[in-house]
C-alpha cells in the first residue's frame, strides 16, 4: 500500500500531470517517509487508496493529455481499459494487479489555464 501511494506520487509528477496538480490531498505532503504513509493508510483504513489527486492548470487539449499519461502508465506495466474524449474532455482508466487509476481532465475552453482534473488510484484487492 505503502508503494502504491509512492507510485501515484511518481506518475503525479510527470507531464503532463505535473503542471496541472494543484496539491496532494491524501496522504498529503507532510506525509514524506514510509512511516508517515503507512500512519495515514492504517488512521484513515476502509478503502485503500493510492492516493487522489486534483488537477489544476493549463490544459489545451484533454485527449493529447491523456493520450500521453496512457503511453506512461503503459511504459509502467499498467493495462489501459479505455482513454477517450476529445478537446474539452477524456478519461482514461488504467489497471495494474489489483490496481486501478483513473483520470479525468477538463478543458476550460474560455479559460484554458484555470483547466481541472482528477487522478484517483485504488487498490481493490
Amino acid at each position: 500500500m505503502v508503494e502504491a501511494v509512492k507510485y501515484a506520487r511518481r506518475i503525479a509528477a510527470q507531464a503532463p500531470l505535473a503542471a496541472l496538480i494543484e496539491e496532494e490531498l491524501t496522504p498529503g505532503p507532510r506525509a514524506t517517509s514510509d512511516e508517515d504513509i503507512l500512519a495515514h493508510i492504517r488512521r484513515d483504513g476502509g478503502t485503500v487508496t493510492g492516493g487522489d489527486f486534483i488537477l489544476s492548470g493549463e490544459l489545451e487539449d484533454a485527449r493529447k493529455a491523456i493520450r500521453a499519461s496512457a503511453e506512461r502508465f503503459e511504459a509502467n506495466g499498467w493495462t489501459i481499459v479505455r482513454a477517450d474524449g476529445n478537446t474539452d474532455a477524456a478519461n482514461g482508466e488504467f489497471v495494474k494487479d489489483t490496481r486501478t487509476a483513473v483520470l479525468s481532465l477538463r478543458r476550460r475552453a474560455l479559460e484554458p489555464k484555470m483547466s481541472s482534473g482528477t487522478l484517483a488510484i485504488r487498490n481493490g484487492g
